[in-house]
C-alpha cells in the first residue's frame, strides 16, 4: 500500500472547494459527501496507484474523478502518492497548474 501525501497547493484547493460548497449550499451535507468520496479515492489509489487515468501531455501524472465533478491529480514517487491538485472540473482547464 502506498502512502498518500498532499502538496500544500492541493490541500489548499481541496479545503477551498469544501468551504465554497458549505457557503453555497448553506449546509455541510455536500462537503461531507466530497470528504467521503475523497477518502475512498485516496484508499483506492493507495492500493491501485496505476489505476488513475494518465494525463496525456504531462508524463507521470494521473488523475481520478470524484463525484463526476472534481479531479484529483497525482504522481507516483517510489511508495508515495503525491496529490498535486484537487480540481473542480468546471473551472477553465488552462488555469490548472501541476
Amino acid at each position: 500500500m502506498f502512502e498518500i501525501e498532499w502538496t500544500e497547493k492541493a490541500e489548499h484547493l481541496y479545503l477551498e472547494a469544501l468551504e465554497f460548497w458549505i457557503n453555497h449550499n448553506k449546509s455541510a451535507t455536500y462537503s461531507k459527501k466530497i470528504l467521503k468520496q475523497v477518502s475512498e479515492k485516496e484508499n483506492y489509489i493507495a492500493n491501485n496507484p496505476y489505476a488513475g487515468q494518465e494525463v496525456f501531455d504531462i508524463p507521470g501524472v494521473r488523475y481520478v474523478v470524484v463525484l463526476k465533478k472534481f479531479l484529483i491529480f497525482y504522481r507516483i514517487n517510489n511508495k508515495t502518492i503525491q496529490i498535486l491538485s484537487f480540481w473542480d472540473g468546471h473551472k477553465n482547464p488552462q488555469d490548472l497548474e501541476l
